[in-house]
């Protein structure tokens, strides 16, 4: 049965994929893609990708908070692979990678997976923060403001019901690392993280596009949040296109312009990902860690 399952997930992944690229070929053709290619900033595009890898360097901290690993660069290794293997690998099997190489560093999985759903749980919150504020941010800036002021009263609140959360593990964790102090930076960190890695994404669009940058950072929090999707087109083709383009269609956005920002988008984080893991494999062997 879970061989009929997992042939079945497979199927439609590709499935998902293939149709996406049939209908973009269909609707907007590669012709169009190349000319709105060529008119992409080189300047912009390395602005980009220094916003991106500064994104891990920020998510590279908040595991320096929550792990008892002080060593920036291993940590550093983690948040790489890990993030590289949750974007290649269907059905988030790459969060595997994060225990897996925890317990190579002697963290047992019991430890491990403390401190991974809590950083999990801020990344879910604050993607919901980001995309409310994006939408206000569309309709008023001064509200998106105010929203953007009052929106860790939510983690606290998090925080609290986590008080009747009944296992030791999490209990001597957040009795030693979620105090007031750290659920603020951890909150911070994680809304930095994203607005930085929103705003890459956004520099790598074409100006010929037009689109503005609200408009931009809510398409990418739609984008993001088709992840927790169970199934995914592989590296995401097709799913992540279908939430950032698909807000933008319902927002009024024409299809092309819609459609060619997703692509460009997700372009961008499959190569820059790919060249973060390359770098990163390159300083291990460099520093021998």
């Amino acid at each position: 049965m879970n061989k009929v399952v997992k042939f079945f997930e497979i199927f439609v992944s590709i499935a998902i994929t293939a149709g996406f690229i049939y209908l973009f070929y269909k609707v907007i053709g590669f012709d169009k893609f190349v000319k709105f290619f060529s008119s992409i900033s080189l300047v912009n595009i390395f602005l980009a990708f220094f916003l991106y890898f500064f994104s891990y360097i920020l998510r590279t901290i908040r595991w320096k908070i929550t792990l008892p690993i002080k060593d920036f660069f291993k940590l550093f290794k983690l948040t790489v692979y890990n993030t590289v293997f949750n974007i290649f690998l269907p059905f988030r099997t790459g969060e595997f990678s994060f225990f897996y190489m925890l317990k190579k560093e002697g963290i047992e999985i019991s430890k491990s997976a403390v401190s991974f759903f809590t950083v999990r749980v801020f990344d879910a919150y604050s993607l919901i923060v980001v995309f409310i504020f994006a939408f206000l941010l569309i309709k008023s800036f001064y509200l998106a403001i105010l929203f953007l002021m009052v929106s860790p009263l939510g983690i606290f609140l998090i925080a609290f019901i986590s008080n009747f959360v009944n296992f030791e593990k999490f209990k001597s964790f957040k009795e030693d690392v979620l105090h007031s102090k750290n659920i603020i930076n951890l909150y911070v960190l994680s809304i930095l993280t994203l607005i930085f890695k929103f705003t890459a994404f956004y520099l790598v669009l074409p100006k010929a596009l037009n689109l503005d940058y609200s408009l931009a950072l809510f398409a990418s929090s739609a984008g993001d949040l088709t992840t927790i999707l169970p199934i995914h087109g592989l590296a995401g083709i097709g799913t992540y296109e279908g939430g950032f383009a698909g807000i933008l269609l319902l927002l009024g956005i024409d299809k092309d312009t819609a459609v060619l920002s997703s692509v460009f988008v997700h372009i961008f984080i499959l190569s820059a990902s790919a060249v973060l893991a390359l770098f990163t494999k390159i300083m291990s062997y460099v520093l021998k860690a």
